[in-house]
């Protein structure tokens, strides 16, 4: 079983909604008529949200546990949103050109792909599926700060549910960081252990491929109140067109 399939029933405990990534999507896509992609949309807590303010949202995600309690919870919230489990490098295989008014990454998920060159494949593939004006929003952690910095551990995630903790372990050679978990679910005392391989993408390597990939315009920011990037900012968020 993996890790996102152990983890699925305690994810709305983990990730809550984060008012501030939602008042960026509405300022980066205001129209309301729109259609949005969520990729890896998890059990689809942004995906409902969005349904509050755009015509139409698809969520999708690689894990079918995942996809499963998305489906299963929007059968409870009866919102206009679909649930498909399609990996985000099949993009055109599944989805019209030209079809699509935004597309949003969040949540590290682009570092989960293995290779430049599998995230210079998803960039392409976001181009073809956007309208021409559409719009990529993507989120990531700062890995420039994490390499630079020599950052070993993420900020522990704690509410009355549960203990999230997250550390790193950098392999330079490979040039792939280990994401080691350990999650405590406070009720019951279990504990669930895993690890997956990252991606440490960095700001001029992003910025290039999005280039070749045809996102003329970018504008970067280090969190979601759109405050400007920095070395020393949490995340690196991206408004691409």
């Amino acid at each position: 079983m993996s890790f996102y399939q152990q983890i699925a029933s305690y994810y709305h405990h983990i990730f809550k909604i984060n008012v501030n990534q939602v008042d960026f999507i509405k300022t980066k896509i205001p129209e309301s008529d729109s259609s949005l992609l969520d990729i890896g949309c998890g059990i689809g807590t942004l995906s409902f949200e969005l349904t509050k303010y755009y015509k139409n949202v698809l969520g999708i995600d690689m894990d079918a546990e995942m996809i499963r309690v998305a489906s299963k919870n929007k059968q409870t919230e009866l919102k206009s949103v679909e649930f498909q489990q399609i990996s985000m490098l099949k993009l055109e295989d599944s989805i019209d050109e030209n079809s699509i008014d935004g597309i949003v990454c969040f949540g590290n998920t682009l570092v989960h792909l293995n290779s430049l060159e599998e995230i210079a494949d998803f960039l392409q593939q976001s181009k073809t599926v956007l309208k021409p004006k559409g719009k990529l929003l993507l989120q990531i952690v700062n890995y420039d700060k994490i390499l630079t910095k020599n950052i070993k551990q993420l900020p522990i995630l704690e509410n009355d549910e549960i203990l999230f903790e997250r550390n790193y372990y950098y392999r330079e050679l490979e040039n792939k960081i280990d994401f080691n978990t350990r999650l405590t679910v406070k009720a019951t005392q279990q504990i669930i252990e895993n690890s997956i391989e990252l991606l440490p993408l960095l700001k001029k390597e992003l910025s290039y491929l999005l280039n070749e990939a045809g996102f003329n315009n970018c504008n970067y920011y280090g969190n979601f109140k759109q405050e400007s990037y920095a070395i020393e900012s949490p995340a690196l968020i991206i408004e691409s067109w």
